[in-house]
């Protein structure tokens, strides 16, 4: 007997080669009918036998591409025919008003396309813009659903007839590949001088850069989300040319390098990071650095990490070629959006750069290379972008439908659908005027491609967020939800894990603005999506200067120890730390109690940072809290007794800064003993908390769990409180993650008005 079922596939199934797999698997097991993208995925009819068909499916799920999801099968309908159609075909894609397809990230270069580019028989032998079904861009092309080439910026280079004769067939891993092209019908390169005037084309082009690159010179490499800015790594000359340029004194430098074996030589390689470096994903990944010279000194300085990529287009196979490692560093100043596009990048560029390597492929959504940092439980995100985004976080149930606006210093947005919840990629800070448009246009487009009508806004608590602002000019009319920041942190880990019932929050975060109007930034919260309690939290302290002593932590290290050895005694010491500072910090102290109080644990690193390493100013947020954690993981604390008091679920560090303040202390050991007795105490603060609540579960969320040390300490010490730990492995926990929080808690509060 003829059967004919019809089933609706969501998920990741569009721009991942499924539609394709479908066809092949039909042939292979005699199967009529058709599939099609549509606005929820796939439709996927079928026609056989009851056995054939069943042979079909369990063939589609195991040879599901790796880059694929499939979220959910329903079977639509099952009927009797008497006979079938001819053949199995791909059919029109169809919209409709509702968007419930997942589009894929962009993808790193397959070993098939890189074997295409390294032939010289191969019509696509040193083609930079190589890819096919299971490789290539996906979100930075894509204009709108469902995923045609009509629909995203491809549509400007019609196909050769041999290039629309691989889309055609189905036995070809071109078939259907929305972003197919060759030399003679694709994108094309062009070498452009210091002032954005073209001098060469193609292979050309391309061979000036190379040369440019090895004479030490700056280049402008457009790429698949937007631009590098690429020198010579192993070049000091190059490198601090950069700095000078870029006016970024010392924040760290991504490298990209050639392969896995160059790697190895500048940093320490698990097979879990050789893996997750190969990967379709191919992010950034900060690792820790060997005992070489081989890399420029200014790449990273002060820091024994180093962010490392390896080559994930076919440009930068090309490029890499000829060098064993550069720098790629976003072409973009700080906390701005990445530049994309060419005319954009000669003028903001403009006395960046030597020259500009661009392409004529329109970059439709602008987006950044991820930053992860592998730990022993897993990845730890530093800014999700590239090869993560669009993913979206699958929740524990169905939410409604909601829009977030997010933070502020680390911007996104999300939006809640059925149950999953949508983020946008990492968009910068949104006190740059920039950014605040660059959130207009990503949110706008996101709402464009899923059609999504929000029934509420959540917002952070803060009055001021100008993410707040911009999602309340585009949406006046929609009721809002105020919600507080480290609350949304612990739900956006909460959300990722896919809790729902009550838990416990270790939240340690640079400042956010408090239930009680003051700074927040060292909570033990508890609580679910209805309602939290402030538990716990770090002694709060003086922020002298407010906003000004995050780039200046000496002002940190002052209270800290006018809070740990009294006022006289600390001016007597910032004499001794920081000598040119004692005039300005006795008129602090004159004004010490109109400075506002914060509990920040940000801060507070801060502060240790000051007092051990001696460092007065930063140019970059997180730099001073960095550089103690590659101080402590290069000198142990050695078992050192100085001491944490908790009591009352307050976190007091002021007999450690007293102790560590007084010989004969050794501060080489003192950093390595702060996030040991810090790891202790939050985890006997959870504890005394589970205690009181009966909550086993304890998310960790805020940008202080991106340092690897202070997560390696904690996380052994809760378990062994009999307490369940929940970190971010999906979203960074920075404030990236905090519009996943609003649009869950959002989300799960349907009756609230």
């Amino acid at each position: 007997m003829l059967i004919e079922k019809t089933y609706s596939v969501s998920g990741i199934v569009q721009g991942v080669g499924f539609r394709p797999l479908c066809v092949r698997i039909a042939h292979r097991n005699g199967i009529r009918g058709s599939v099609a993208n549509t606005s929820d995925g796939v439709l996927l009819r079928l026609q056989g036998t009851e056995d054939a068909i069943a042979r079909y499916m369990a063939e589609l799920k195991r040879d599901c591409p790796d880059v694929a999801l499939i979220v959910d099968l329903k079977l639509l309908e099952q009927k009797n025919v008497e006979q079938t159609d001819d053949d199995f075909i791909i059919l029109k894609s169809v919209r409709s008003l509702r968007q419930r397809v997942l589009l894929p990230p962009d993808m790193a270069t397959c070993r098939d396309c890189l074997a295409d580019i390294s032939a010289p028989a191969n019509r696509r032998y040193r083609y930079a813009f190589t890819n096919c079904t299971n490789c290539g861009p996906r979100f930075s092309i894509v204009r709108e659903l469902p995923y045609d080439r009509p629909k995203t910026t491809m549509s400007a280079f019609p196909m050769c007839p041999a290039c629309r004769q691989e889309y055609a067939d189905e036995n070809d891993r071109r078939f259907h590949a929305q972003p197919n092209a060759c030399p003679v019908c694709g994108p094309r390169l062009a070498y452009c001088d210091a002032q954005g005037q073209e001098i060469a084309r193609d292979e050309k082009a391309f061979g000036l850069t190379i040369a440019a690159l090895a004479n030490g010179q700056i280049i402008a490499v457009k790429g698949l989300g937007g631009f590098h800015l690429a020198c010579d790594a192993t070049r000091e000359e190059a490198v601090s040319l950069l700095r000078r340029r870029k006016r970024r004194p010392r924040r760290p430098f991504a490298v990209m390098v050639k392969n896995v074996a160059v790697a190895e030589k500048i940093v320490k390689l698990s097979a879990a990071d050789t893996k997750l470096l190969m990967g379709a994903r191919a992010p950034i990944i900060l690792l820790e650095r060997n005992d070489s010279n081989f890399l420029a000194p200014s790449v990273a300085p002060g820091l024994n990490r180093l962010g490392v990529m390896l080559p994930y287009t076919p440009l930068h196979h090309m490029i890499m070629e000829e060098f064993d490692a550069l720098v790629m560093t976003s072409a973009n100043l700080s906390g701005e959006p990445l530049v994309s596009e060419n005319e954009e990048a000669y003028r903001r560029l403009a006395g960046i750069c030597d020259g500009f390597l661009v392409h004529n492929r329109p970059i439709h959504m602008k987006i950044d290379d991820s930053v992860l940092l592998h730990h022993d439980s897993g990845p730890v995100l530093i800014r999700r972008a590239r090869g993560y985004v669009p993913n979206p976080i699958i929740a524990a149930r169905e939410l409604a439908p909601v829009l977030a606006a997010g933070a502020e210093m680390k911007g996104t947005f999300a939006f809640s659908q059925d149950a999953m919840i949508f983020s946008s990629q990492y968009l910068g800070d949104m006190k740059e005027m920039g950014t605040a448009q660059f959130y207009e246009k990503a949110l706008r487009h996101f709402l464009g491609l899923y059609n999504f009508a929000p029934e509420r806004l959540v917002t952070d608590l803060h009055p001021l967020y100008l993410s707040t602002a911009v999602a309340k000019r585009i949406f006046s009319r929609l009721p809002a939800l105020a919600v507080q920041h480290h609350y949304a942190h612990m739900m956006a880990c909460l959300a990722e894990n896919r809790v729902d019932s009550p838990a416990l929050g270790i939240i340690m975060d640079g400042t956010g603005y408090g239930g009680d109007g003051s700074i927040w930034g060292g909570e033990i919260l508890c609580g679910d999506a209805e309602s939290f309690e402030r538990c716990g939290h770090l002694k709060e302290f003086r922020l002298p200067g407010g906003d000004r002593a995050v780039m200046e932590p000496w002002r940190c290290g002052l209270s800290l120890l006018v809070e740990g050895c009294g006022a006289h005694e600390a001016l007597e010491l910032c004499q001794g730390l920081w000598p040119g500072r004692t005039a300005a910090a006795r008129q602090l102290l004159n004004a010490w109690e109109a400075f506002p109080l914060t509990s920040s644990c940000g801060r507070l690193f801060d502060g240790l940072a000051a007092i051990v390493l001696k460092k007065e100013t930063v140019s970059y947020d997180g730099e001073a809290a960095m550089e103690l954690q590659a101080f402590a993981e290069t000198h142990p604390a050695l078992g050192t007794g100085l001491p944490f008091d908790v009591e009352n679920s307050v976190i007091d560090w002021r007999p450690f800064v007293a102790a560590l303040a007084r010989p004969p202390h050794n501060v080489l050991f003192a950093a390595g003993a702060f996030h040991t007795r810090l790891a202790q105490a939050l985890a006997q603060c959870a504890a005394n908390v589970a205690g009181q609540t009966g909550i086993r579960l304890v998310a960790l969320s805020g940008g202080c769990w991106q340092n690897g040390l202070l997560l390696k300490e904690t996380l052994p010490l809760l378990r062994a409180r009999g307490l369940t730990p929940l970190t971010h492995k999906l979203l960074s926990p920075n404030d990236e993650c905090l519009s996943v929080g609003q649009a869950y808690i959002g989300g799960l509060r349907r009756n609230e008005s």
